[in-house]
C-alpha cells in the first residue's frame, strides 16, 4: 500500500500518532470524548443575533478590541454596546464598566480580548453575569503548546459545564450583515446582506474574501473566525448554516477537521439541502501540515483521504484565495447548469486561443458547434470571423447589433449548450444599455434554462465607466443570477466547480453516504474477525490473508502448504502444473528479496528442486526467520495485473486505492482512490479515470478483461475494509491478475497487517 500512496504523490504514514499532553492531543482537542460541547452548539444563533454586546479588554490605547468596538458602533448595531475595563468610564463615547457583572442589562455576546492568563477570571465573570455567548480573540492557548494546552482544556471544560457557546480562542471576530453586527477589527466601505456565509480559521482572510464579493454586489450573510476551535468547530458552524434560511453557500478556510464524523454528517446535510460548501483545506504538502500545526495547534491528517472525503461529500475544494472567491461567487447563484456543455463567445481571437489551451486543465470542455448553429453563425459573422467554439465574433460585433444579438441567441437557443460564457479582457461591469448588454439580456430571456456567465480574462479592481456624459445604465454584475467572474484561471475553475456541484447533486445517492460506513457490518464480519484474531502474528501469512479475501468472495488462487519436498509432487499434481512456489513465514514480507519465490514450475522433479532451493536460500539469508513451509499455488491465467490496497485514515477510515500493477505501476504512476461505501458503477467510473483505462479495455488488440468482475471485486474489498477498520491497518493485494481471455480474475498475493494493540 505504501507504493500505491507514493504514486499518489505522497507517502502514507499510517495512523497518526496523536500524542497526549496533560489530557489533550496535539491539536488541542480533548484526549477523550468526555468533553462534549454539543449543548453549547445549540446556542450558535446567539453569537450572531445577540440582544447586546460587551467588549472585554478594550482600551483607549487602541488594538483589536478597540477596532471591533469602533466597527460595531459605526455600522449601527441596534442593541446596547458597552466596553469592559476597570480603568475607564467610557471609551469612544461607549459606556465602560469594571466587570460584566456590573453591566445593568443582560449581555448577549461577550467579545474577550485580554491576556490568556486572565481568561479564567473573565469567564467566571461571564458566568456570574449570565452572558449567553462568548468569542475569545486572545491568543496563548493550544497554538503555543505547553501551558497553552492546559488553558485550552480548561476552556473546553468551562463551555461544557456552562453550556455557553464559545468561539475561539486565537481568532478575529464575527459578523452578521443582516443586523449590522460587524464585530471584526476591519473597516469596510460598504456592507450588503446576502447569502454567502463563511467559516474561517484565519482572520486575515475575512477582508480578502468579503471585499471582493461585495464589489460585485454579492451579499454577505454570517462570518465567523474560529481560531483554535477549542469548543465550537467547523462542523458545528456548517451544521448551523445548513439550517440558516438566508445562507445559500458556505465558504471555508480550514486547517483541521477535529471531529470527522460530525463534519461528514454536517456536509451530508448541506448536500441534502443543496447548499454548496467551498473550502480551502490546507495540508497538501508536508510543509503545509507543519505550518497549520504551528498556526492553530491543528493536527492535519492524510491529504489523500481528505481529498477523497471532500469529493465524496460534494465539498468544492480549492487551493487559493482567488479560487475561493470565484467559486463562492459562482455558487452563490441560485441557478444550476443542466449539464457540462459550455460555449464561449468573445471579441478576440487571442482569447479563443488562450481559452482553448487552458480550459481542459480546469475540467472545462467546449463541444463542437452543431451544424445548424454553425450555419446560422456563418450567415451573420463577417467573412474574416472564425466560426468555432470558443467563438470569435470579431470587433465588428461591438458595432453591429445584429451580429452580437443573433450569435448569442443562436448559441443559447440551440439546445446544444448548458452554459454560455461571455469572455472579455478587462474586469469591468457591463453596461446593460450597450449592444452587448442588450444581447445578453435577450439571449438569457430566450433560454431561461441556460446559465449565462461573464468572465474577464484578467482579475483586479472593477473600473466603472469614467465618462459622466455617458453613464452606464443599469450596471449589472449578473445575468440570470450568475455573478461576474474575474480572471481566466479562477473564472474557469469556478465554472467547473458550478458544473461539478450540479452534477454531484444529480448523481448523489443517499444509500452511499460516507457516514454509513461507521458501524456498518456485513454478514461476513464475525468470521472475518475470527480469522484476524486467530492469526498469531502482526502480519498475516499469505494463506491467512487469502482465506479472508475468499470469505468476502474475492477469487484467490488454489494452494496448499508443503512441509517437505515429497509433499510438493502430490500437491502440484492436485493443482495441475505449472505451479508457483513461495516461502511461508510470518517474518518475511518481501519473499523475492530472499529467494523465496519460484514461478512456472512445470514438473514433479522441478517442484522438488524448487522446494530445496527456496528453503536453502531463505535459511541462508534469514536464518532467524520462522518458516512454516513452502506454499504451492496454481498459476493464474495470464493477463493484465491490478494492484489493490487500503490504508486506514485516522479521520476518514478506509482509503481504497487501485491501479494497473506490474510494470505499469512505475511507468504510469497511475492509481485512483475511493472511500467506502461505493458500488460497481462508482468503481467503473473510477477505472475510466485511470490513464491506463484503455489498457483494461483491450486497446490495440490487448486483453479484453471482465471489467464488471473487477468492479465487483473492488466493491467486495470495500466491504471487507469497512468491516475490519478496527482490526487491520493495511492491506495490499499485489497483484490481481485479470485473465486475458475475459474469464475472470485471481488475487495472487496479499499482505494484511493487523492493527497494533497500542495504536491510539
Amino acid at each position: 500500500m505504501d507504493k500505491i500512496m507514493e504514486l499518489q504523490g505522497r507517502k502514507t504514514r499510517g495512523p497518526v500518532n496523536m500524542q497526549v499532553h496533560d489530557g489533550l492531543r496535539e491539536n488541542g482537542s480533548p484526549a477523550s470524548e468526555t468533553i462534549d460541547t454539543r449543548a453549547a452548539s445549540k446556542g450558535i444563533g446567539q453569537l450572531f443575533r445577540p440582544e447586546s454586546v460587551a467588549i472585554v479588554g478594550v482600551s483607549q490605547k487602541g488594538g483589536f478590541a478597540a477596532e471591533i468596538l469602533a466597527n460595531i458602533k459605526k455600522w449601527g448595531f441596534a442593541g446596547p454596546l458597552v466596553a469592559v475595563n476597570p480603568r475607564y468610564n467610557e471609551i469612544d463615547g461607549v459606556p465602560c464598566f469594571p466587570s460584566l457583572a456590573a453591566i445593568p442589562h443582560p449581555v448577549g455576546l461577550a467579545i474577550i480580548a485580554v491576556p490568556s492568563s486572565a481568561i479564567p477570571a473573565v469567564l467566571e465573570d461571564c458566568e456570574a453575569a449570565g452572558v449567553r455567548a462568548v468569542q475569545i480573540i486572545s491568543s496563548g492557548f493550544a497554538e503555543q503548546a505547553g501551558e497553552g494546552l492546559t488553558k485550552q482544556r480548561w476552556l473546553a471544560e468551562w463551555a461544557q459545564r456552562t453550556g455557553v457557546p464559545v468561539v475561539g480562542p486565537n481568532c478575529f471576530g464575527l459578523m452578521n450583515a443582516a443586523n449590522q453586527l460587524i464585530a471584526v477589527p476591519l473597516d469596510f466601505h460598504s456592507m450588503t446582506a446576502g447569502g454567502v456565509s463563511a467559516i474561517l480559521q484565519s482572520g486575515t482572510l475575512v477582508y480578502s474574501l468579503i471585499v471582493q464579493l461585495l464589489s460585485r454586489g454579492i451579499g454577505i450573510g454570517r462570518v465567523v473566525t474560529v481560531g483554535n476551535e477549542a469548543c465550537l468547530d467547523v462542523a458545528d458552524f456548517i451544521d448551523f448554516f445548513v439550517d440558516d434560511d438566508e445562507t445559500r453557500v458556505i465558504a471555508c478556510y480550514c486547517e483541521q477537521i477535529k471531529r470527522p464524523l460530525e463534519f461528514i454528517r454536517a456536509c451530508e446535510r448541506a448536500a441534502e439541502k443543496g447548499k454548496p460548501i467551498v473550502m480551502v483545506k490546507v495540508g497538501r504538502s508536508e510543509s503545509g501540515r507543519r505550518a497549520a500545526l504551528a498556526h492553530t495547534g491543528s493536527l492535519v491528517g492524510s491529504d489523500i483521504a481528505v481529498d477523497a472525503a471532500l469529493k465524496k461529500l460534494g465539498v468544492v475544494r480549492v487551493d487559493t484565495v482567488d479560487d475561493l472567491i470565484e467559486a463562492t461567487a459562482a455558487l452563490s447563484s441560485k441557478k444550476r447548469p443542466r449539464g457540462r456543455r459550455v460555449a464561449v463567445a468573445c471579441y478576440s481571437g487571442t482569447m479563443v486561443s488562450m481559452l482553448s489551451d487552458f480550459a481542459e486543465s480546469c475540467g472545462i470542455e467546449f463541444p463542437t458547434l452543431p451544424s445548424p448553429v454553425k450555419a446560422r453563425l456563418e450567415a451573420v459573422l463577417p467573412e474574416f470571423g472564425n466560426v468555432s467554439n470558443p467563438l470569435d465574433l470579431t470587433a465588428q460585433a461591438s458595432y453591429d447589433t445584429r451580429i452580437m444579438e443573433e450569435s448569442l441567441e443562436a448559441l443559447a437557443t440551440s439546445g446544444a449548450y448548458d452554459v454560455i460564457v461571455w469572455c472579455q479582457s478587462y474586469p469591468t461591469c457591463i453596461d446593460m444599455s450597450s449592444v452587448l448588454g442588450r444581447a445578453l439580456t435577450r439571449a438569457a430571456a430566450a433560454a431561461p434554462d441556460v446559465i449565462f456567465s461573464v468572465v474577464s480574462l484578467a482579475g483586479g479592481h472593477f473600473h466603472p465607466n469614467p465618462d459622466p456624459k455617458h453613464p452606464m445604465i443599469e450596471p449589472k454584475v449578473a445575468i440570470g443570477g450568475l455573478p461576474f467572474l474575474e480572471g481566466m484561471a479562477p473564472g474557469l475553475k469556478a465554472l467547473s466547480a458550478l458544473i461539478g456541484y450540479a452534477e454531484f447533486l444529480r448523481e448523489r445517492n443517499p444509500s452511499k453516504l460516507l457516514s454509513r460506513q461507521w458501524g456498518a457490518r456485513s454478514a461476513c464480519y464475525e468470521a472475518a474477525v475470527r480469522i484476524i484474531r486467530e492469526a498469531r502474528n502482526e502480519i498475516l501469512t499469505e494463506r491467512e490473508g487469502k482465506s479472508l479475501l475468499a470469505l468476502y468472495g474475492i477469487p484467490v488462487a488454489r494452494e496448499a502448504l508443503a512441509l517437505r519436498a515429497d509433499d510438493v509432487e502430490r500437491i502440484a499434481q492436485d493443482l495441475t502444473f505449472p505451479v508457483a512456489m513461495k516461502i511461508e513465514s510470518p517474518d518475511i514480507v518481501h519473499k523475492t528479496d530472499v529467494g523465496g519465490v519460484v514461478l512456472d514450475v512445470s514438473s514433479p522433479a522441478q517442484a522438488a528442486s524448487a522446494f530445496n532451493q527456496i528453503m536453502s536460500s531463505v535459511r541462508t539469508r534469514r536464518p532467524e526467520a520462522q518458516i512454516s513451509g513452502v506454499l504451492v499455488q496454481e498459476m493464474a491465467n495470464p493477463g493484465p495485473e491490478v494492484i489493490l490496497g487500503v490504508t486506514f485514515d485516522p479521520q476518514f477510515g478506509p482509503v481504497v486505492a487501485f491501479g494497473l500493477g506490474g510494470i505499469w505501476v512505475e511507468v504510469l504512476n497511475d492509481v485512483h482512490v475511493l472511500l467506502p461505501p461505493f458500488d460497481a458503477n462508482d468503481v467503473k467510473s473510477a477505472i475510466g479515470q485511470l490513464r491506463a483505462a484503455n489498457v483494461l479495455r483491450g486497446a490495440r488488440g490487448g486483453a479484453k478483461i471482465d471489467l464488471d468482475m473487477l468492479a465487483n471485486c473492488i466493491v467486495k474489498f470495500g466491504t471487507l475494509c469497512t468491516d475490519l477498520a478496527d482490526e487491520i491497518c493495511e492491506i495490499d493485494i499485489n497483484p490481481i491478475i485479470l485473465a486475458s481471455d475475459g474469464t475472470g480474475l485471481t488475487a495472487v498475493d496479499c499482505l494484511i497487517r493487523k492493527k497494533s494493540l497500542n495504536a491510539v
